[in-house]
């Protein structure tokens, strides 16, 4: 009986999850908001995506409706996959779709699409890293992963900063920081080899990153936004504040590396929260944003009341409805 109820469950998330994907790609594609339609500033690989989207643009939206359904079906699994919360749950699977997609989307699809996934790889590697294997293999793709994001993405140059002093909060190991350093700088230090056995400047990849990460994208955060995203995104800051909570006070019940586990996608979502303030942010931050917050979110729903739980999700899922519906006029 559990296992069919599991199943019913499981079931009923995706095709959520589906809805949601193919509901918010459709407005995408035939009601984008001005907010919605800024290009990206260039960068390495963010550049080579946007032109093959202008080639082949069906392919695109496509890609990232599928990409958007695995995805979040994935994130869903990492939880139940390494224990993470006290209890078994896949609520991570909805709240990563209305994170990602039904607030504010970009029609910038192929680097929403490929920001979402390397993200979700990273996160990926960093939870096997924490919760099972404690290798510096895992450790150092997590890295590679994560190093890889601001060639797609600007604004991502900053986890160049902010990724080695997060690694201190999950192992406070020298060694540990040296991987992480070190696997967070080889895709760009692999691209400055590259352009230098090109013929260019060995540092222009470098001196580009950095100039993308301050150029101006006219992406205003406030003027994204009307009365159904703020209160969407009120449902979900509440959620995340209970969770918080819930992970500061009720310490015995949560397992010591689900703690650190938490606490990392905690900084890291608070850290994209911070990119929103940087010229060259976009609605993208949304995707970036999703993983960490899909899985943090689900101990809200373990630890919390039903009654309470259940009306929260509810009226997320009713206002991502509304917010689609509005941001479509």
């Amino acid at each position: 009986m559990a296992k069919k109820v599991i199943q019913h469950r499981i079931f009923d998330l995706s095709v959520t999850l589906i809805f949601i994907a193919v509901a918010t790609t459709l407005r995408l594609v035939l009601w984008p908001s001005e907010s919605e339609s800024i290009t990206n500033v260039v960068t390495p690989i963010g550049g080579i995506l946007q032109h093959w989207q202008e080639s082949v643009p069906v392919i695109a939206t496509i890609l990232w409706c599928v990409s958007l359904f695995i995805v979040g079906l994935g994130v869903g699994r990492q939880g139940v996959r390494y224990s993470i919360y006290p209890a078994y749950t896949l609520m991570g699977i909805p709240v990563f779709g209305v994170v990602a997609s039904a607030i504010v989307g970009s029609d910038d699809f192929l680097v929403a699409t490929a920001a979402m996934v390397v993200m979700f790889l990273a996160l990926k590697s960093m939870l096997r890293f924490i919760m099972r294997s404690e290798r510096f293999s895992d450790l150092s793709l997590a890295m590679l992963y994560f190093g890889l994001l601001p060639l797609i993405y600007a604004p991502a140059a900053v986890l160049y900063v902010a990724l080695p002093v997060m690694t201190l909060f999950v192992r406070a190991s020298w060694r540990d920081l040296l991987v992480s350093i070190s696997s967070l700088v080889l895709p760009p230090a692999a691209l400055c080899y590259w352009n230098w056995c090109a013929g260019g400047e060995f540092s222009a990849p470098a001196v580009a990153i950095y100039n993308s990460l301050f150029s101006s994208s006219d992406f205003h955060f406030f003027d994204s936004l009307n009365v159904a995203t703020i209160l969407v995104l009120g449902v979900i800051l509440v959620m995340l504040f209970c969770t918080m909570g819930l992970t500061i006070s009720d310490r015995y019940s949560i397992k010591v590396k689900s703690r650190v586990a938490l606490r990392f996608n905690a900084l890291l979502a608070a850290v994209i929260a911070g990119m929103f303030f940087l010229p060259s942010a976009t609605s993208v931050q949304y995707v970036l944003m999703a993983t960490p917050v899909a899985l943090i979110v689900p101990l809200f729903f373990v630890r919390m009341g039903f009654g309470f739980t259940e009306t929260m999700y509810r009226l997320m899922l009713l206002l991502a409805a509304v917010n689609i519906v509005v941001m479509a006029f």
